[in-house]
């Protein structure tokens, strides 16, 4: 076993990060140098156990879009989940019906976001989304992916994450991150697939940004030349949204910031603000291909999620968080290029909306970027996650965050960095 990650001063943290080795498999959580221990949160901020404020630069993950413990939020969610039971499988609640209704309008720009089919988390949404188009023509059995996304760990999930695939029907094609090449060099590769699976090609799918390889956010050309390819073969084009739905990349989904029109999206994390919930919103031809039972499961549809994903919808209509994303974005933005400009070891910044990636010199100095923050002035600090892609951190603050937060939030930052050598 792995010696405890132990910070000074934190008599509670550390004595529960003993218990917690001692007890959890280390494969239970990614790794992060701080190993935060939270005793509560309420809006941007977060508390350890040991009295510690924290401005959280993460949302949970990507998934407390309007803050923790939002009041609103949580009075909405009391009143649509009222006295229902946490599960209602095989019977029906009108919140779910309320919830997917409302899922369908919110995407009333896409003409094919017709039908919805839940999941109890965003792996699971995908490997659903992609059982729909196999289902709907099983004589189409190739699957394409872009190289260096992360759709999750598990079955046809995990067979579509990263650039290589256990999966013989999976065929991988590139995604701009570092290289500067043409629409050609793109497109060449998708042309070569379609002459060597005339009629054979199931799926296309992708992430609006590459997110857990490092924050790469490609020109609106790539995924438009994505769903026309798609459009020609007969192929379902399926945008995983997990991380990216509900005002993140700056418009209330991505595939309206890349202006697209997928077969299939796939939401999770923020849509219900924290309550675990996934779900596929598209095409009813492929949704319908699924006959009873093919999609089910326990969790998924139950009726506190469904109510979470009303009350979240709610709080954004009343509070205009979209347009308060939109305004703070490029505070955060300004913010970011200035670490770039005072330390050398910060090289880069790339995103959208709230959602950036800050890559660092290397994967040590990412790690001590977090660590330092955490420390922060004594008092306050910064979380930020363990470093994507080694050393990319990410930086997603929940979307109702002051500007005032933010001020706070680069001060402690820079305060905090200039302990790490040049």
């Amino acid at each position: 076993m792995s010696p405890s990650i132990q910070h000074e001063n934190e008599p509670k943290a550390n004595g529960i990060r003993q218990r917690l080795d001692a007890i959890l498999g280390c494969g239970q959580r990614t790794y992060t140098p701080t190993q935060l221990v939270i005793e509560k949160a309420r809006g941007c901020d977060l508390w350890t156990v040991d009295g510690r404020r924290l401005i959280d630069f993460t949302s949970g993950v990507l998934v407390a879009n309007l803050g923790h413990a939002h009041a609103r939020f949580e009075e909405l969610f009391r009143q649509y989940y009222g006295e229902l039971p946490r599960n209602a499988y095989n019977m029906v609640a009108a919140v779910e019906v309320d919830a997917a209704e409302r899922l369908v309008a919110s995407m009333a720009d896409n003409p094919k976001a017709q039908k919805v089919l839940w999941a109890a988390s965003g792996s699971e949404g995908i490997q659903k989304a992609m059982w729909t188009a196999l289902h709907k023509d099983p004589e189409r059995t190739v699957i394409v992916a872009t190289r260096g996304g992360f759709h999750g760990k598990k079955g046809l999930a995990g067979d579509v994450t990263g650039e290589s695939s256990p999966n013989p029907n999976v065929r991988f094609i590139s995604f701009p991150m570092y290289e500067d090449k043409p629409e050609s060099f793109y497109r060449a590769e998708l042309d070569a697939l379609a002459r060597d699976f005339p009629g054979e090609i199931a799926l296309l799918i992708t992430e609006p940004y590459l997110g857990a390889k490092g924050s790469f956010h490609p020109p609106k050309w790539y995924h438009q030349m994505l769903q026309a390819w798609c459009e020609e073969q007969g192929a379902a084009f399926i945008l995983d949204e997990v991380q990216a739905c509900h005002g993140r990349t700056g418009n209330m989904y991505a595939y309206q910031s890349y202006g697209i029109q997928p077969d299939l999206v796939v939401l999770g994390k923020g849509m219900a603000n924290g309550e675990p919930a996934a779900a596929v919103v598209g095409r009813a031809d492929l949704i319908d291909a699924l006959a009873y039972g093919e999609g089910s499961d326990t969790f998924s549809g139950n009726p506190r999620a469904c109510a979470a994903i009303c009350a979240t919808f709610d709080v954004f209509k009343e509070e205009g968080v979209v347009a308060h994303c939109q305004a703070v974005a490029p505070v955060v933005m300004q913010g970011l290029q200035g670490l770039v400009a005072k330390f050398p070891f910060a090289k880069c910044v790339r995103g959208e909306g709230l959602v950036f990636g800050l890559e660092i010199e290397n994967p040590e100095l990412a790690n001590r970027c977090v660590l330092e923050a955490y420390r922060g002035t004594g008092e306050l600090g910064v979380h930020f996650l363990g470093p994507l892609a080694e050393k990319v951190l990410r930086v997603s603050p929940p979307l109702i965050i002051s500007e005032a937060e933010i001020a706070e939030a680069f001060e402690v930052i820079e305060a905090a960095w200039a302990r790490i050598p040049a």
